[in-house]
């Protein structure tokens, strides 16, 4: 009986490397695609909610003079990360995690500053996530962008975090208004 339990052990484990391997080759030849398998239809508005949404607020930071986005997915029920497409904000990740980790937001940083094979290092900077709640205020998000489920009247925060900065206590300067949402 015992090597029985082996044999099926020996055999799940061939059968899980084999998937694996499998699905490695499928995302490396674009047999499967790398975004999202939610349909999300972009309806936004410019600014933050005024009724039933998610604000998205993209801030650049000090290391750049570019103005933050502040964008309103309207009646939007997704993932964090689907809030991208959902408010037409472009988005990469990483060739090692091309969803839920920010590596480049609106182009930015450039290519040339960043090529998005890897996590970017502490000298090339990134990107850090937020969460806003009105009880709360801006807080580092516990979860990833791919799994948190965004909450009607929340807002999503992107802040760069400047080449050799320390990210503590930094947080995205834009406060999005407070939205109440129905039901």
């Amino acid at each position: 009986m015992q090597s029985r339990s082996r044999i099926i052990v020996l055999v799940a484990l061939i059968l899980l490397v084999v998937f694996g391997t499998v699905l490695t080759w499928a995302f490396e030849n674009d047999v499967i695609s790398e975004t999202s398998s939610r349909s999300t239809t972009v309806d936004f508005s410019e600014g933050s909610c005024k009724s039933n949404g998610v604000t998205v607020v993209v801030d650049f930071g000090q290391s750049v003079d570019r103005a933050p986005i502040i964008r309103c997915a309207n009646n939007f029920q997704g993932t964090s990360w689907d809030v991208f497409k959902a408010t037409g904000l472009e988005v990469d990740g990483t060739k090692q995690y091309p969803i839920g980790f920010a590596c480049r937001i609106e182009n930015y940083p450039t290519t040339t500053d960043q090529n998005c094979l890897d996590t970017p290092k502490y000298s090339e900077g990134s990107w850090g996530y937020f969460v806003y709640t009105e009880e709360l205020g801006w807080k580092v998000s516990p979860v990833g962008s791919a799994t948190r489920q965004a909450e009607c009247g929340s807002a999503e925060g992107w802040l760069f975090i400047g080449p050799g900065r320390q990210d503590t206590g930094l947080l995205p300067t834009p406060i999005p208004d407070s939205v109440r949402c129905d039901g």
